[in-house]
């Protein structure tokens, strides 16, 4: 059993208790590819952009973070050792520049103003050790907290994630900051940068109060699934995209990892 669970790793038992195990108990970990690469370098570069003045937040400042993230940071070398390309490395600097550059679409950065990125935050929910990173925090004028997270995939198809779940990891966030440093969240926001679409969501106490209940019982299910052996393999279409399936470490799959 992993020491503390973090919003991610509790939406994936959700998801797929088999995967949760392989991931976390077995430490079989995936790999990175081409579209967690893609996610975490367009992070990275939005992250210093915000640590710019406000008025050097320009377009120009971007592409020069960027290419010095790209050259000096192990960008380069990152993306160029990826065992499966999903486009050119230059396929990829294009598509990733597009998605920062439409962050002005859904905000402008030069009156944007952050409390704080990549945070840190450790909290116990109800006994439930948990620990994750919120990508960046900033006021609303009551001096209430709004939770964003950039999102360079696709929005999430209703079919495969309910509402609710969409916003489990941010409602999360929040929680852990309201028992740790009693701070209120007002908002949450997820930024669809490839979309040019932005997604906001009003927290509430009921809101809050069903991430604590999420929380607390999935700590149980990972815990009598530790006890007994057994973590369930929610078979789904999804399986096609998963590494534990291509892999064949899955046991819903092993010796069929071709096709579901």
């Amino acid at each position: 059993m992993p020491s503390y669970l973090s919003p991610s790793s509790i939406d994936l038992f959700r998801k797929c208790p088999q995967k949760f195990k392989l991931a976390y108990i077995d430490k079989i970990k995936e790999p990175p590819s081409w579209h967690t690469h893609l996610g975490s370098f367009v992070h990275d570069v939005l992250e210093y952009l915000y640590k710019e003045d406000p008025n050097e937040r320009t377009h120009e400042t971007l592409k020069k973070i960027a290419a010095d993230r790209w050259s000096n940071h192990g960008w380069a070398e990152k993306v160029n050792d990826l065992a499966e390309k999903r486009d050119t490395v230059a396929g990829f600097k294009r598509t990733a520049f597009e998605a920062m550059t439409n962050l002005w679409e859904l905000e402008d950065p030069v009156i944007t103003n952050l409390e704080g990125q990549e945070i840190e935050v450790l909290a116990s929910i109800d006994g439930v050790a948990m620990k994750g990173y919120i990508d960046r925090i900033a006021l609303d004028g009551d001096g209430s907290v709004i939770i964003s997270d950039y999102k360079t995939g696709k929005i999430p198809d209703p079919k495969y994630v309910a509402g609710d779940d969409k916003w489990f990891q941010l409602l999360a966030y929040a929680l852990m900051l309201k028992e740790t440093q009693q701070k209120t969240t007002s908002t949450l926001e997820l930024l669809y940068l490839s979309k040019k679409i932005k997604h906001t969501v009003m927290v509430t106490q009921e809101s809050l109060d069903n991430a604590r209940q999420v929380v607390v019982r999935t700590r149980a299910s990972i815990d009598e699934s530790c006890k007994s052996g057994e973590f369930a393999c929610k078979v789904t279409n999804l399986c096609n995209w998963c590494y534990y399936k291509e892999i064949d470490v899955c046991p819903a799959h092993r010796g069929n990892s071709g096709q579901l």
